[in-house]
């Protein structure tokens, strides 16, 4: 029995799933042609076909507010490769009203279908090929981690004016400086 590469779609998603290289070839499909520095193999170009990254998490429904502008930009994508290499891909990139780029989950690569080896994360527009992960085994969905933005009152700082940062210090200007 031959083993079937898999894809993990998880994280902020209303319908999770687990996708083969067959089924991600039943979304809508599209092509290009990349020329990208591996740096162990120098310069490589290649022909992918396959769904966009867009078009894949769109089918599972993810929990971005769609209406919203700037509350989908502190969404990120991690991409995970068989081999265990990572690569971070924002919400951003791959929204039509922002970045739109057509990064793909390729399923054939030069025209061979990768049933066998899994997707491969295609980003066109990266010179560097370091985030061309090969054999992917999931994608998460989720917001980036970080501290929540603290409003200037609720931590006693005053207001800043006239682009100078306030330092609390009575007299005291841009860098300490006394005031005259």
């Amino acid at each position: 029995m031959r083993h079937l590469a898999t894809v993990r779609l998880h994280g902020h998603l209303d319908r999770p799933a687990e996708l083969t290289v067959g089924q991600l070839r039943d979304l809508p499909s599209h092509r290009v042609e990349v020329t990208f520095d591996c740096r162990t193999e120098g310069e490589q170009r290649h022909g992918y076909e396959g769904p966009t990254l867009w078009d894949v998490l769109c089918a599972a429904g993810p929990r971005v507010d769609l209406a919203a502008r700037k509350p989908r930009l502190k969404f990120l994508l991690a991409v995970t490769g068989s081999d265990g290499h990572r690569a971070v891909v924002s919400w951003a990139e791959i929204d039509p009203d922002f970045g739109g780029q057509r990064i793909l989950l390729a399923t054939s690569m030069d025209g061979a279908p990768l049933d066998g080896s899994g997707p491969q994360l295609v980003v066109p527009a990266d010179h560097c090929g370091a985030r061309y992960v090969s054999g992917v085994t999931a994608v998460w969905l989720g917001p980036a981690p970080g501290p929540e933005p603290v409003a200037a009152e609720a931590v006693g700082a005053e207001p800043v004016a006239s682009g100078h940062v306030a330092t609390g210090q009575a007299g005291a200007g841009p860098a300490g400086a006394a005031r005259r």
